[in-house]
């Protein structure tokens, strides 16, 4: 095929394909184990015959490695630099690249199977239509599981993708074409599809998954989303009490965060783990707080009042960084303006009471003054209390006695907990994502944040506030934002699903999806999310895999693996470098880059000047604006470490008063009650839910090692391990449905269904349930895990709450079939796989 996007409809596998179409032949199966005789000659065309080829029997033994450096980067906090090892044009083997940071030298099971991801039997070949789908005729009812699909050209398929989204802006307005990038992919291929829909004036989405307790947190301290940003994690050694909150990191953040994590351990450091299931980390810790789901902000409102009862709390750290001190009116709830106070202060300050003199100052940020910390005062003529005393007052009734039946926690263990993190020097918390999960869990995010204030653990070596260091960024001058276009209009997901199924705030009408499994397979309410796409005229989804997302698609684009593409790669959340991408080989038959499809879409929306079709020039341009990446030089090293502060939320807090915001006057509202300190609420998780008595179970699916989101799910070497879904329940409630270790069970609510094997679990505690996400609907005998959440979202962040989801389990029909998971497997070194896919 021409690097123009030329290339023939006809040839081999023209015509109508079949959902398993993109499965390939008994030879290219091969390549993922042993030999490769018959793989080299179904995927590669090459002048001269490999010496391998002539004797496959001695390949594995010898012969000269080609090393490439290139990056695995899902998402994943690991973003690890590895290497590729390349023979006879064939990766062979995945090693871990030595970094520049040698400290930051990992790989994980599923970045060592990309021998077999790149060589999978479902990697998307051509490009392809829907049978069915026309310009104007888009035949929704046919997308799905009996959806057929033709061979295109790559300039038909292109030619497609332009026409409609032009037509839909003169019909509807640019806003109607929505961009989707996934996070399946940390390269460059985001930047370049915002640049063009900057360019296009379409629609792309901010988050509604995840963002729970990074807000609540926010509120607070000025920082936080995804989590909260905290140290580099090669400074947790210096940690002497690290509480992993709602996170199994020895299960999904192997790969850089645990190893640092155990740093910690054996240098002393106390771990507690508060979970809901015995995981991982819960088997590691010194303690385990089993707390029951929903319950994180009550836990943590009694740890303050521990703090608060024994005086552990950090007095100097209060009085210069936060606004513990600062005085709130009785009558407005409103901090004490210095403005009304002094004649000569004019800005906004918040007003303290010195205690050695009795009189008011003004509280300037990240300044020490021997504030009174507690106690009721009249300023002004105006009746205060400080916020600290009011912040007492608030946790008085939630002693570790009166809450530990309601959070399943032994009150002495509670205080065990916190009185380490208050006494034993720097730690802190390390929260995952499982309590954004709930529908409330931003106000955990602001108690754990005034929890840290009280034990001084911000802005010091061996502090942790969240599970995120900040990683490696670059500057790209704004690329994905060009100054002459009309923008981007930014929707929250929870919008984006409105928008295509009625029109709210306007109509969605065509979707270009990359690095993506979302729309099929990760949403919660998944038949909501797709029977709204039936408003859709266009679907296009750009994949490596043939995913979910993809079988509901109308143009199918093949897009090239990771190792088959040059990129950089940011790494977000982990450590501190910018790495290479450099191509292993060419693309595999007519598979592309997302910058090669991208800049082609462009050329035919009539923005080709803003885009370089040679990606190397690209790269260039972007890392130009760098002042520490240099393109020469992280092409020749692989990887750059870049500037980061080890220690974060040093000097004043990204908030009005440039302290901790203890108090938040500003405050949001939820369920008609106003947040200047957190409130315990709950949704499903409360007893008294509305549906309790018909679904008693609490349903989770936490992170599996096996996959990252519903990337790797069929990968040879990890479905020998992991083989098929299965619901964890507790022997006790297995028990009383008359269920036993093996059986197929029934998993149902209101709104769907799923058909899993049971599998007795000790480690779930009595009412709570758990399949691990990202499994694929194929993967079940019936229904899908994500026909069974649902899209109900808080006020304050408008996060999904998929954990906040009740069920019943009962035996399966006796006439399920579950032959799938015992023949056609994609086990052994010589079976056929099945793919693996986008995020």
């Amino acid at each position: 095929m021409s690097d123009d996007g030329s290339g023939p409809k006809g040839g081999d596998g023209d015509g109508v394909f079949r959902r398993d179409v993109l499965k390939a032949s008994g030879a290219a199966a091969v390549a993922l184990g042993l030999g490769g005789g018959g793989y080299a000659s179904s995927l590669a065309e090459t002048g001269d015959e490999a010496a391998s080829r002539q004797n496959p029997g001695i390949e594995s033994y010898v012969g000269q490695d080609e090393i490439i450096r290139t990056a695995c980067a899902p998402n994943c906090r690991g973003k690890c630099p590895l290497e590729a090892h390349v023979r006879d044009g064939r990766v062979r083997k995945i090693e871990p690249q030595i970094p520049e940071d040698e400290r930051y030298k990992r790989a994980c099971t599923l970045g060592l199977s990309h021998t077999q991801r790149i060589y999978n039997a479902t990697r998307l070949k051509y490009p392809m239509k829907r049978v069915g789908w026309e310009p104007g005729s888009p035949n929704p009812e046919g997308r799905g599981d009996d959806a057929e699909f033709e061979r295109v050209a790559w300039d038909e398929a292109l030619d497609y993708i332009a026409a409609e989204m032009e037509r839909v802006r003169d019909d509807y307005g640019p806003e109607s074409v929505y961009f989707e990038t996934g996070s399946g992919n940390n390269g460059v291929s985001g930047t370049i599809q915002s640049r063009l829909s900057s360019l296009f004036g379409g629609t792309q989405k901010s988050w509604s998954i995840d963002i729970n307790v990074g807000l609540g947190f926010s509120r607070l301290a000025g920082a936080g989303f995804f989590n909260v940003p905290t140290n580099e994690v090669v400074d947790w050694r210096n940690a002497n009490t690290v509480i992993v909150w709602g996170s199994d990191i020895f299960a999904s953040n192997l790969q850089q965060d645990a190893s640092k994590l155990l740093d910690a351990v054996e240098n002393g450091a106390k771990l507690v783990c508060v979970d809901p299931v015995f995981t991982n980390t819960a088997a590691k810790a010194d303690l385990w707080l089993p707390i029951k789901p929903g319950k994180d902000t009550l836990l943590t409102l009694s740890m303050i009042k521990t703090v608060l009862d024994d005086e552990t709390y950090d007095t100097e750290f209060l009085r210069r960084r936060t606004l513990g001190p600062a005085l709130v009116r009785d009558d407005t709830g409103e901090l004490l303006d210095a403005s009304d106070v002094f004649d000569d202060v004019t800005e906004d300050l918040p007003v303290a009471v010195d205690e050695s003199t009795g009189e008011p100052v003004a509280l300037e940020p990240e300044t020490y003054g021997e504030y009174a910390l507690f106690g009721e005062y009249t300023v002004a003529g105006v009746a205060c209390h400080t916020a600290l005393s009011l912040l007492e007052a608030h946790v008085a009734d939630y002693d570790a006695d009166a809450v530990a039946a309601e959070v399943g926690i032994n009150a002495d263990n509670i205080r065990t907990a916190v009185r380490w993190l208050a006494t034993r020097g720097p730690g802190g918390i390390a929260s995952g994502y499982g309590v954004d999960r709930y529908k409330y869990g931003h106000t955990f995010g602001q108690a754990y944040a005034i929890l840290l204030g009280l034990t001084g653990d911000f802005g010091r070596h061996g502090s942790i506030q969240g599970s995120h260091p900040l990683g490696g960024s670059y500057d790209d001058g704004g690329y994905g934002s060009p100054e002459d276009g009309p923008g981007t209009t930014s929707l929250p997901q929870t919008d984006i699903l409105t928008a295509i199924e009625s029109g709210d705030p306007y109509q969605l009408k065509v979707m270009y999806s990359q690095e993506s499994n979302f729309i099929a397979n990760q949403m919660p309410d998944r038949q909501r999310w797709l029977e709204a796409s039936k408003n859709l005229d266009l679907i296009a989804v750009a994949d490596m895999h043939h995913t979910p997302s993809v079988q509901h698609a109308d143009i199918i684009l093949p897009a090239s693996h990771w190792f088959e593409r040059e990129d950089v790669v940011d790494t977000w959340g982990g450590h501190p470098h910018i790495m290479y991408r450099q191509p292993a080989h060419d693309p595999l038959w007519e598979s592309k880059s997302d910058h090669w499809m991208l800049v082609r879409l462009a050329e035919r929306l009539g923005f080709g000047d803003y885009f370089n079709r040679d990606k190397s020039a690209t790269l260039r341009e972007m890392l130009a604006h760098d002042d520490e990446v240099d393109y020469e030089t992280l092409r020749e090293q692989g990887t750059v470490k870049v500037s980061t502060p080890v220690v974060k939320f040093t000097g004043p807090f990204n908030t009005p008063s440039g302290r901790l915001e203890l108090y938040d006057e500003d405050a949001p509202t939820e369920n008609g009650v106003t947040l200047e300190l957190p409130k315990h609420m709950e949704s499903r998780t409360a007893d008294d839910w509305d549906t309790a008595a018909d679904y008693p179970l609490m349903f989770i699916q936490k992170h599996s090692k096996w996959r990252i989101h519903s990337q790797y799910e069929y990968q040879n070497w990890l479905r020998e391990i992991n083989n098929e879904p299965q619901l964890d329940i507790n022997p006790k409630d297995a028990a009383a449905r008359g269920i036993e270790d093996g059986d197929y069970v029934r998993v149902h609510n209101e709104r769907g269904e799923m058909v899993v094997k049971a599998k007795l679990n000790d480690g779930m505690q009595p009412g709570l349930v758990n399949t691990d996400q990202g499994w694929w609907g194929r993967d079940y005998v019936r229904g899908h895990h994500n026909d069974l959440t649902h899209t109900d979202v808080c006020e304050v962040t408008g996060n999904f709450a998929f954990y906040d989801t009740r069920v019943e389990v009962e035996p399966a029909p006796s006439d399920v079939d579950t032959s799938k998971y015992t023949s056609g497997q994609p086990t052994g070194s010589g079976a056929t796989s099945a793919g693996a896919g986008g995020d």
